[in-house]
């Protein structure tokens, strides 16, 4: 077979190509990062109709980054194709998808308590950095700030177990998570004290978890991780108990992890 000559020409095509190629990446991850952003902080609400028009008006994005970007939070299961609606829509946020966000945090965080790895000798500073941070937007009530600093610090533990598929189950996890947290933070806001007390609590409950970590203390870390994962739950049937939610009529009883 002949040579394919190799000009000056055809290595500006090659460039170009992967140059293009680098720049929708760039694009449908900072449309993602958006999308999933708005959602997690119930801008786009639970159940709404979500669609690259949309995306395109609201947003300002391409086509090709917005048709990507719901293709990947399909796979996130933030976005819902519902054919029998005739599209896309945002993942609903009912009183059954809370009970299985619970429980799935408090299975994630049980594991990791028994499978974090202790003799990483960066995870502790790693995790104070976070925590630094973590402080700081807790102070300013910021609250897609503060779960993502919160899933950040959870997720470097996990990183440890060197396991990819239950890395994987564990971040799609706190993504959820994150928007279940965000819900009962706008929640709260009618109580700041309660509010504040809660978020103390929970840098109590980090700074403890570090402790532990940094003296390689398993017995405390598998207490320690579900315990503070419980506490979502405890802001959440407060917040149920104290507050009306539509339809919901729940059964406070039955919001049990298995693992309780």
């Amino acid at each position: 077979m002949a040579d394919i000559p190799v000009t000056e020409d055809s290595h500006r095509t090659v460039f170009s190509s992967a140059s293009d190629d680098a720049r929708l990446i760039s694009q449908t991850d900072a449309a993602l990062d958006v999308i999933r952003s708005r959602i997690i902080d119930m801008t786009l609400e639970p159940g709404s109709r979500i669609d690259e028009r949309i995306l395109i008006d609201r947003f300002k994005l391409g086509r090709t980054p917005a048709r990507e970007a719901i293709n990947r939070l399909v796979a996130e299961g933030f976005v819902k194709i519902m054919p029998q609606r005739g599209g896309t829509y945002v993942r609903k946020l009912d009183f059954d998808e809370m009970g299985e966000i619970v429980v799935a945090h408090q299975l994630a965080e049980s594991i990791l308590g028994q499978m974090c790895r202790l003799d990483d000798p960066s995870l502790a500073p790693d995790l104070m950095a976070i925590q630094r941070r973590y402080t700081d937007s807790v102070k300013r009530r910021d609250f897609l700030a503060i779960t993502q600093l919160n899933q950040d610090f959870h997720l470097r533990m996990h990183d440890t177990i060197g396991n990819a598929l239950f890395y994987d189950f564990a971040e799609s996890t706190h993504r959820h998570v994150r928007r279940l947290n965000v819900y009962i933070y706008q929640a709260e806001q009618a109580d700041p004290e309660f509010q504040s007390e809660q978020f103390a609590a929970n840098l109590d409950q980090h700074n403890q978890i570090i402790e532990a970590v940094a003296r390689r203390d398993r017995p405390a870390l598998i207490e320690l991780l579900p315990d503070h994962a419980k506490y979502t739950q405890r802001r959440l049937v407060r917040l149920l108990q104290n507050k009306s939610v539509g339809p919901l009529r729940p059964n406070l009883s039955e919001l049990r992890s298995p693992l309780a």
